[in-house]
């Protein structure tokens, strides 16, 4: 094997080497590109000598015309190689996920990502066929396979290649061992690879087999300096922050504005904290047109100027930030940088019933066994659940997710008159609105209001007037981002005659469309409106890696009370609001990359919409953008746990959250075991969504505010008043309208442990009775339903904080059965749902103390 790696070598790979190697490379020499040979035809790297170093990289510059093979060796005691019937491995971004290539190219994108095969003993490669890694080759884990595949929501996927005979026969047992080779094809225009995070030969019960020994590379290898030259770090900073010296792609060979530190944390953070490898930066440095030695100094500078950011043992490329789990939240300096890497994809749940042991504080060891007590204490408004540190069956976003595609200083370029980016342009209606300026402005009050005492987690000395000052500031940034875009959620065209930003945007990218690269596509993919849809996205994913920078930078991790709340009006004191730890942006954040956020909606000649929700590259896989826009719903709600604001609630809007665990979990249906099984682990999220949504709302805010405005502007929308219909217990109960009944999300828990149905039921009335009936009837609103300013009638209208003026009947079954009357729309008011809740709560059992309480505010407030 040492001849064979030897072989392989160039006198360029080993300068590369040698200069990271200075940096402290640890397995570099197994890690860098190597020339190409007549048998890979590409360029190849490998696992290691003894034993199997993993992520293995199959990283490149992501040319079509070389691409990159990886190989692994796996050992096979004689006894066990009859057994080995299939090989299983995980793989970190074996798909394309983002918007196609548009640009005139070298060479046209690339559809299928990753391939691979089994060369076993082999010496001669000639027989082993290639087979790419899609969903019609590769058998996936059901997670992965029913949200998306392959190209779907799971950035990492869990991937089995049963063996025919022909592979079987082509095993060999020790000494010997089984040659495993990754392809990387080429990019797509934005991807430059993936990592095999494991790898094994199995039996039929999925039962590891091969006896390979595992290494695990160590990222404080390569954090040190060693001897490297100031002028080798010198040169890595002047290319880091060089604009106009990146190509856009190694097959789009354009010069980009943006430099490195414009997509990623300027100082480049983010590549140190997650543990990006010596060859991770060297390979994406290649991508963007530079050299090995030029990517090298780049990660060298990286190493020399972050040697102070500190190592977190979970901060991976694959592991998703923020991923909720037990252990995360700490008070000690010396681990206070730990929650941003999250607790590891070992912490995704894959199944309902380990999700409802977390969601309810049990072990995931021990058999599920939950008393009314249980489900009580956490489902208590008054209570403040952990979602930090509640695992969940979601697999997060990874970092490369976060960072812009397209940095938006190649969207909006400085024009003739100093309009862009930059500087800032002019909306039509809201005057002139600079993003990048606010940043700057926040990095300078931080640099400005540091604690004298040093400790730069520290924001206790900050007056009131301070705090008011900076809560402003920050929120300002994320809605000048929002503002300067035009428009809302799935429309950024004026109206007007004027451009919006996102007009703006989409029209100068699509002055750069090329024909020929644009019809190996689909048509959809490069309309006006998905355009519109790259610029949003560009300028939204910027925002929050801008937001992940400060937070990391200035520690804003920590106490919330520091930043989030009010100054008293009576005492001028502050009144802080939120938990121990999360981020204070009350503003645009992660819940604007939902492609829900991100679309622009397309309709027909008669004004019809023809889509929405999705963009219009995901028109194939909705599925997986479903997932994609729940995933950062539910990501925002876990780093923004506690922020309620005096009169909003951003950047969480709780029915986008639950509306999409409902969506997602209906569209992996029910048809089959494991996507039933699917189904109800995101309806305990949606249970989880709906017990924090109580104790989230400020609940300090009055059910109503005569003295204020009757539409959008009442604080009561802003507080418990507003989600009184998302809180009913018939959203926990079997629905019944005169078109039928619905059976309820939440019956499944009875098969999970017989009566715990009813348990919850029990605790989502306890949840409504501490919330409301303390309130009397004379300090609600009452509803007028000609009253048009929330967009529909008042009574049913989706941001209603007032109830019904009267009573009216329920509907009757012939049998005796009751039902809800609904509109013509379907749509039900308040007083409807909670008449029909309460007789349904009855008829199944509910506790009669509880219902007493409910049943008597019901009487109180419709006599």
């Amino acid at each position: 094997m040492n001849n064979f790696r030897s072989r392989l070598r160039t006198a360029c790979a080993l300068a590369v080497a040698a200069l990271l190697a200075a940096c402290g490379a640890g397995d570099g020499a197994n890690r860098q590109p190597a020339a190409k040979t007549a048998s890979f035809a590409a360029t190849t790297v490998l696992a290691g000598n003894d034993a199997l170093v993993l992520p293995l990289e199959v990283l490149g510059n992501g040319s079509p015309t070389t691409p990159v093979i990886a190989e692994a060796r796996l050992g096979l005691a004689a006894d066990k190689l009859g057994a080995a019937t299939q090989l299983w491995f995980q793989c970190h971004r074996c798909g394309f996920y983002g918007a196609p290539e548009f640009e005139a190219t070298t060479a046209l994108p690339v559809k299928i990502k990753a391939s691979m095969r089994i060369l076993g003993g082999a010496g001669d490669d000639s027989n082993a066929p290639w087979i790419d890694v899609t969903d019609a080759n590769m058998v996936l884990a059901d997670d992965e396979r029913l949200h998306g595949g392959i190209n779907g929501g799971f950035y990492t996927t869990r991937i089995t290649v049963p063996l025919d005979a022909a592979a079987r026969a082509r095993l060999v047992a020790l000494p010997g061992m089984n040659r495993i080779q990754f392809r990387f094809n080429g990019t797509d225009g934005e991807s430059n690879g993936y990592r095999i995070l494991n790898l094994q030969l199995q039996d039929a019960s999925a039962a590891q087999v091969d006896t390979t020994t595992v290494q695990h590379f160590d990222p404080l290898s390569e954090r040190g300096t060693g001897n490297l030259a100031q002028a080798g770090i010198d040169a890595g900073k002047a290319l880091w922050y060089a604009h106009g010296n990146n190509a856009k792609s190694a097959i789009v060979t354009r010069k980009l504005q943006a430099a490195c530190a414009s997509c990623h944390a300027d100082n480049g953070r983010d590549l140190q904290y997650f543990n990006y490898s010596n060859n991770a930066i060297v390979q994406r440095s290649r991508f963007h047109g530079l050299s090995d030695m030029q990517g090298a100094q780049i990660a060298a500078f990286l190493r020399a100027s972050l040697k102070d950011v500190p190592y977190v043992a979970r901060a991976r490329p694959w592991n998703p930030p923020y991923q909720p789990g037990p252990g995360l939240d700490c008070t000690t300096a010396a681990c206070a940088t730990e929650w941003s890497a999250g607790a590891g994809l070992d912490a995704v749940l894959t199944n309902p019933a380990d999700a409802v042991k977390a969601l309810f504080g049990k072990p995931l060891n021990a058999p599920l066994a939950l008393t009314q007590a249980d489900i009580d204490r956490v489902m208590n408004p008054d209570a403040t659940m952990n979602v930090r540190e509640t695992a969940i069956p979601m697999q997060f976003p990874d970092w490369n997710a976060w960072l812009p595609t397209t940095h938006p200083l190649d969207i909006w370029p400085t024009t003739a008159d100093g309009s862009g980016f930059t500087n800032g342009i002019q909306h039509p209606n809201e005057g002139w609105q600079n993003p990048n300026g606010r940043y700057h402005d926040l990095i300078n009050w931080f640099e400005q209001h540091k604690n004298p005492n040093g400790n730069r987690a520290d924001y206790s000395h900050l007056i009131p007037d301070l705090r008011v000052q900076i809560n402003a500031m920050m929120t300002f940034t994320g809605w000048d981002a929002y503002k300067f875009l035009g428009g809302g959620r799935g429309n950024h065209i004026a109206d007007n005659g004027q451009q919006y930003g996102a007009q703006r945007g989409a029209a100068y990218l699509q002055t750069l469309a090329n024909s020929t690269t644009m019809a190996a596509a689909k048509p959809r993919d490069f309309t006006t409106n998905a355009f519109i849809e790259r610029a949003v996205a560009s300028m939204f994913h910027w925002n929050v890696v801008k937001q992940w920078e400060l937070a990391q930078d200035y520690q804003l991790e920590g106490n919330q009370t520091w930043f989030i709340g009010d100054k008293d009006k009576t005492t001028g004191q502050w009144k802080g609001r939120g938990e121990a730890h999360g981020w204070p942006f009350q503003t645009v954040s992660l819940f604007f990359l939902a492609p829900h956020m991100v679309y622009q909606e397309d309709k027909n000649a008669a004004g019809k919409i023809t889509r929405e929700w999705y963009t219009a590259w995901e028109a194939d896989n909705i599925v997986g953008s479903y997932y994609r826009s729940n995933q950062w719903y539910q990501l925002q709600m876990t780093v923004n746990p506690g922020g309620q604001s005096g009169w909003v609630n951003y950047p969480m809007d709780w029915p986008y959250l639950t509306a999409f665990d409902e969506y997602i979990g209906d569209l992996v249906g029910s048809g089959t075991p494991a996507a039933r099984a699917l189904q109800n682990s995101h309806n305990v999220r949606l249970l989880q969504g709906r017990i924090k949504g109580a104790q989230y709302v400020n609940n300090a805010i009055p059910i109503w505010d005569p003295n204020g405005p009757t539409g959008y502007d009442n604080a009561a929308r802003y507080g418990r008043a507003q989600i009184v219909k998302h809180l009913a217990t018939a959203n926990f109960l079997d629905k019944a309208t005169r078109e039928g009944v619905q059976p309820s999300r939440y019956r499944f828990l009875d098969e999970l442990q017989p009566g715990l149905y009813l348990k919850t039921v029990n605790g989502a009335i306890g949840q409504f009775n501490a919330l409301y009936t303390h309130q009397p009837a004379s300090a609600w609103r009452r509803c007028d339903p000609a009253n048009t300013e929330l967009g529909e009638p008042e009574n049913v209208a989706g941001f209603r904080y007032c109830l019904d003026q009267a009573r009216a009947p329920l509907g009757q079954y012939p049998d005796g059965g009751y039902y809800m009357i609904t509109n013509n729309l379907g749509q039900v008011t308040t007083e409807q749902t909670e008449q029909y809740g309460l007789w349904k709560a009855t008829q199944m059992g509910a506790e009669p103390a509880r219902l007493k309480v409910w049943r008597d505010w019901t009487e109180a407030v419709w006599p």
